[in-house]
């Protein structure tokens, strides 16, 4: 009886020692950099001091992934390699390293350190490291730790192997015009594709370490003869002032380097490709990339290069010129248009045709909501729509986003929860977001849709009016790295702020921007096209 009762009845489960996560802080925040700041900074120049030390720092044998490879070398001096497995060449460290170290020949003692060097030199990126911090963090960037009895240094040899992804085209700001390569999250990879692009010496790629534990490498790339020392200076001090424990990626980065991190619009410019890294190194700028991230960073910016796409330099100056007034137009489609039809409707029919406000009329008469209710439940459908497409997988998302608007309108509209024109509006404005080129400033865009809707509900075309003076004026007292963010506007050269908003000819772009002060503002002389003189010649 009771083996039944416990087949068919449920009975509370007898813990023996029921575990509970006590909080043990009391008040102290436990900082793993200070644990070892008080102990040794400098290389042992003894064996088994070193064993201990690397083994306790790298909690071997705990930490399962660390390798440490024991060998003996010329006269039986004992020595060991450090790595993580996965994170080398195993090839090379055994054809490079290993056995290389195992057939050195007879040296003098007193020269050991540079023997072992100019050896291992030979085969691969090698140096030698006096500090314990400088070699640990070398190990945890893929390297291998090479420690010597008897030798008061570490060696450190780059034979880094991780896995990574190819060199693919852009996912993001994807482009018929121009190369079709992406960054990836190497660090070395994407700075190659730059310096592959800008094949000078004069391309600085100055190292970076990001986060106070997690160590994140990066390089600052800028032309050395063409950038502006102060803003170099300038973005290196805060770069150097971040603390922060761990760096994942480089958005973090761009949030901590902000001028003003509560306004909607970004002031740095992310992106994929490395054409627009090397156009905007040529014009004076500076860029940012690290390890782990696939996008780069460019600084300063302004409210015109967000709106523009590489694609433009690559057109013909009509089709640019073209795109971009429709890229302007749509801008103003997704930020005013459901304000606008909100506020004519509401405040100004008498703007509106007769016709076409009985048409209104007519198709909102059994809508029982509010114009202003109507507008943001439709609105918010969109955007549910919109993410739930990116969320799920490619050719889900995309069939997700068609069907799900066409059934979801439809059912409205037959409902007579909306009115077809709304939908109509709704749909050119969700298009009209589709055509902004960075994908921060569409966020921002959306956000501000939302505030024209509820001025314009509340005080008609007067509140549009006022919206737009107060965010132009928010706009004009931002700056971007010591740059004004309407700097254009206020350049003094001529023809700059037409070069800002429109394409010129390529043979027309003379000099660089006025505003970025950059060290050598001629870019290209006045007569580029020098076959056209010798023709007439």
């Amino acid at each position: 009886m009771n083996k039944i009762k416990k087949l068919f009845l449920f009975e509370t489960p007898k813990t023996d020692n029921e575990f509970i996560l006590e909080n043990k802080l009391s008040g102290i925040r436990y900082d793993v950099r200070k644990e070892y700041n008080n102990t040794v900074k400098n290389v042992y120049n003894d064996y088994e001091k070193n064993l201990a030390y690397v083994e306790k720092r790298f909690s071997v044998p705990k930490n399962n992934d660390v390798v440490i490879r024991k060998i003996k070398i010329f006269k039986n001096i004992k020595a060991f390699l450090v790595f993580y497995d996965g994170m080398v060449n195993s090839d090379l460290v055994d054809q490079s390293i290993i056995e290389t170290l195992l057939e050195i020949p007879q040296f003098s003692e007193d020269a050991w350190e540079n023997d072992i060097l100019e050896t291992l030199v030979s085969h691969c990126q090698a140096m030698k490291v006096s500090e314990f911090e400088q070699i640990i963090d070398d190990v945890n960037f893929g390297s291998v730790g090479l420690f010597i009895d008897k030798i008061p240094v570490a060696f450190s040899l780059d034979v880094r192997n991780w896995g990574h992804r190819g060199i693919d085209k852009p996912e993001i700001e994807q482009s018929i015009y121009g190369p079709q390569e992406a960054f990836n999250e190497m660090l070395r990879n994407s700075s190659a594709l730059v310096r592959k692009t800008l094949k000078t010496e004069k391309l600085i790629c100055e190292g970076v370490k990001i986060g106070n534990v997690s160590r994140t490498r990066g390089v600052l790339m800028y032309i050395s003869d063409i950038a502006n020392n102060d803003l170099i200076n300038e973005i290196k001090r805060r770069i150097d002032a971040i603390s922060i424990d761990y760096v994942i990626a480089i958005e973090e980065i761009a949030h901590m380097l902000e001028d003003k991190t509560y306004m909607i619009t970004n002031h740095t410019l992310a992106t994929e490709r490395p054409d627009r890294v090397a156009k905007a190194l040529a014009e004076g700028r500076v860029a940012l990339i690290i390890n782990g991230s696939p996008k780069a960073l460019i600084f300063p910016t302004n409210a015109f290069e967000l709106m523009h796409s590489i694609a433009d330099a690559y057109m013909r100056f009509p089709y640019a010129n073209m795109t971009r007034i429709l890229r302007i137009f749509a801008m103003f489609i997704c930020v005013l248009l459901p304000a606008l039809y909100l506020a004519i409707t509401l405040y100004h029919q008498e703007m509106i045709p007769t016709f076409l406000v009985f048409s209104i009329s007519a198709a909102r008469e059994n809508v029982p909501f509010p114009s202003i209710i109507e507008l943001l439940i439709m609105n918010f459908s969109f955007e549910l729509i919109r993410e739930a497409g990116i969320r799920m997988p490619g050719p889900i998302g995309s069939t997700l986003g068609i069907v799900g608007g066409l059934i979801l309108g439809q059912a409205a509209v037959s409902a007579k929860i909306v009115s077809p024109l709304m939908i109509i509006i709704i749909a050119i404005t969700g298009i009209g977001s589709f055509a902004i080129t960075d994908y921060s400033l569409e966020w921002s865009y959306r956000i501000l849709r939302l505030i024209f809707i509820i001025l314009a509900a509340t005080l008609g075309f007067y509140g549009i009016a006022i919206g737009i003076f107060l965010y132009s004026v928010m706009l004009g007292a931002q700056k971007s790295f010591g740059v004004p963010f309407l700097a254009p506007l206020t350049s003094s050269k001529k023809g700059s702020i037409s070069h800002s908003v429109f394409v010129s000819p390529i043979w027309k772009n003379e000099n660089r921007s006025d505003y970025l002060g950059t060290k050598d503002d001629v870019q290209e002389p006045k007569i580029s096209r020098k076959w056209k003189i010798n023709k007439r010649k």
